[in-house]
């Protein structure tokens, strides 16, 4: 049973290819929309990877969105002054956002759902005010590092590092032994705290890389930028198999297969004209099937 839930999400995504392709005509497979495909899914496959480590615990955080919205913003804005600047302010942006959520999460005992929802509202705020609740264009200099062959080199880069740190290493097992156990790790000597203001800080840092992406695709920070992103973030790693309680069910994998899923969804529903509301209902059902599927009921408990 349990080799059959590891493979659902690989027969979930060969699904999506071959209905959405020949709904599409093809066109869902064309060299132009492949790279539409892959623009859409870098973000949640790189937000994806570093929140894997927090649901590994059983944990949440739920604010990725408004996060990619306000390492943006500082990352265009220093742009005035320096554009060497901007990949270090939205990685800092994203590292300080995470290290807070963490600390909130250890300090106050504060649950994970809280913490990242009520730090989802002050962002947003502080990204309209950043933003003026406008837009912040960078300089046309920086267009030219929009280079599909470096996201690529990026991305398999940090599949690599994630994996490692995953599999091969204390922080990934800490992580999953944490999701498994809180109590049982704790007494099995795991310095609980620090490895969940780690984890935090991952994912943080994670997210803020993707924001200084974001203002290289897009051109500009916008005040409406992330806008739901973390909750497709947290779509694509359910539907790529990570359950909700995390422990030792918890794969890197999943961020990536997930991502590739619901690019490739939202991309072929725009293909075939779905309306927005239709897609947003689709996406819905489907995370509902995604979390019957997977979720451990014997652990509904551990969810922090």
């Amino acid at each position: 049973m349990e080799r059959v839930k590891r493979l659902i999400p690989f027969i979930g995504l060969f699904i999506v290819i071959v209905v959405f392709g020949a709904l599409t005509r093809g066109n869902l497979v064309s060299p132009r929309n492949l790279k539409l495909i892959f623009n859409q899914a870098l973000f949640l496959m790189i937000s994806g990877l570093g929140v894997t480590f927090v649901m590994a615990q059983g944990s949440l955080d739920l604010s990725q969105g408004s996060l990619l919205g306000i390492s943006s913003a500082m990352a265009a804005t220093v742009t005035a002054y320096n554009t060497a600047l901007s990949l270090p302010a939205a990685l800092a942006t994203g590292f300080i956002v995470g290290l807070i959520n963490g600390t909130l999460l250890v300090k106050f005992k504060i649950p994970s759902f809280i913490v990242t929802l009520c730090m989802l509202f002050i962002l947003r705020g502080m990204t309209v005010f950043a933003t003026h609740a406008g837009s912040i264009p960078i300089p046309l200099e920086m267009y030219n590092l929009d280079s599909f062959n470096m996201k690529i080199i990026v991305l398999v880069a940090l599949i690599i590092l994630a994996a490692f740190f995953f599999n091969y290493t204390r922080l990934g097992k800490y992580c999953k032994a944490i999701g498994s156990g809180e109590l049982c790790a704790r007494y099995s000597g795991v310095r609980i705290s620090r490895v969940k203001i780690l984890a935090y800080i991952i994912a943080g840092t994670l997210c803020g890389l993707c924001g200084f992406l974001n203002i290289l695709r897009t051109g500009a920070a916008d005040n409406k930028t992330g806008i739901l992103f973390e909750i497709d973030i947290l779509i694509a790693l359910v539907i790529g198999g990570m359950p909700l309680t995390g422990g030792s069910g918890a794969r890197i994998q999943s961020a990536i297969i997930g991502g590739l899923i619901l690019a490739i969804l939202s991309n072929g529903m725009i293909l075939l004209g779905v309306r927005i509301e239709i897609q947003q209902a689709i996406k819905g059902i489907i995370f509902l099937i995604a979390v019957y599927l997977s979720f451990e009921r014997e652990n509904v408990v551990m969810i922090k």
